[in-house]
């Protein structure tokens, strides 16, 4: 729930991503991934790791990841003092599946991985998945792609930085 109510809301917030609010409301709860926690045995910190919906075309995974990313930029920046609220954990990609049967209906025919797709009977996506024959535009504008790696360098340097540091010490 909170997942997909972060990504709804980056979407509100940044105006050139107001027009995918509907495709995440289609997508709803249900249509975002999941993650697997284990302890980390040498920081003793909980690592998450992304496991998706078997039914998800690799295009609506990525897009997707650019809302979270610029979640985490929006709340680690905030101009803002007030830091109320958990910081989203740090989910680590994989290549994790989750193996489900059904996915949300009537979302973009590329929404769904195709090989997904066709080993799905015929009468199913026809009359209950019923994927919207026009294709989406999971591309995200240039502003927003740079933004996002302006913040992916900044991070990375920052690491290098306190790596170094340890390393120095």
């Amino acid at each position: 729930m909170q997942l997909f109510q972060r990504r709804r809301e980056i979407a509100k917030f940044y105006s050139p991503l107001r027009k995918h609010v509907g495709l995440l409301d289609a997508l709803g709860v249900n249509g975002m991934s999941s993650n697997e926690s284990a302890v980390d045995a040498d920081t003793n910190r909980v690592a998450y790791t992304i496991v998706k919906p078997s039914w998800r075309h690799s295009l609506l995974h990525n897009w997707l990841k650019v809302f979270d990313q610029l979640h985490n930029r929006n709340h680690i920046n905030s101009w803002s003092t007030d830091k109320r609220g958990a910081f989203a954990h740090i989910r680590t990609g994989s290549h994790k599946v989750h193996e489900t049967v059904h996915a949300p209906p009537r979302l973009p025919v590329n929404a769904y991985d195709p090989k997904w797709l066709e080993s799905r009977e015929a009468l199913y996506v026809r009359h209950v998945l019923c994927p919207q024959e026009e294709p989406y535009d999971f591309g995200h504008p240039s502003d927003v792609i740079a933004y996002v790696c302006l913040y992916r360098f900044v991070v990375f340097n920052n690491l290098i930085y306190v790596l170094y540091r340890l390393l120095t010490i």
